[in-house]
């Protein structure tokens, strides 16, 4: 004799969808949690000077951690990590955001969290495409830019010129 569950037992079924709709909120909750705490952990190791967790981690992290939006008139604290577009910025110094320092161009308060490779000529770091990102460039990397590869021939704490400036003598292109 075959027994329909749901026929026989309706609040046993009904019971069962409250528990999974239970379970879910608690994951969506647990991931917001997850969320805060990984934020929280960051600023924590900024203001200790430890910089442990890498930019590597940070950007691995984008799709679950909810990064805020940089928005103007807020009030950011050292070591906030903020979305921009595509692009994530860390924090450097306290203060209220506001139009005359846009955060893809002002390192006094904003450091791109940038993609991690090796540097090498097989895997080159990759440079920004959007125009004004300040980017730590190394002398002796290598870099990928629309397609090509560039090698950094000086430091270059604060680039703002793209490897395929003309007239740069800092990037030599690499056929």
């Amino acid at each position: 004799m075959s027994v329909n569950h749901k026929k026989d037992r309706p609040d046993e079924t009904e019971a069962i969808k409250k528990d999974m709709e239970q379970i879910q909120a608690a994951g969506e909750s647990t991931a917001a949690l997850l969320s805060l705490s990984f934020r929280a952990q960051i600023a924590a190791d900024r203001a200790s000077g430890a910089n442990v967790i890498t930019d590597e981690m940070i950007l691995q992290s984008a799709d679950i951690v909810d990064y805020p939006e940089y928005a103007l008139d807020t009030a950011y604290k050292k070591g906030e990590i903020i979305r921009s577009g595509d692009l994530l910025f860390e924090i450097v110094a306290a203060h209220t955001s506001n139009a005359a320092y846009p955060v893809e161009t002002t390192f006094a308060y904003y450091r791109l969290v940038e993609l991690t490779a090796a540097g090498t000529k097989d895997d080159p770091m990759p440079y920004p495409e959007t125009a004004g990102i300040l980017v730590a460039v190394e002398s002796g990397k290598y870099y990928s830019y629309k397609g090509a590869v560039y090698l950094a021939k000086a430091d270059m704490p604060n680039c703002v010129y793209p490897p395929d400036t003309p007239g740069m003598w800092q990037w030599e292109a690499v056929k």
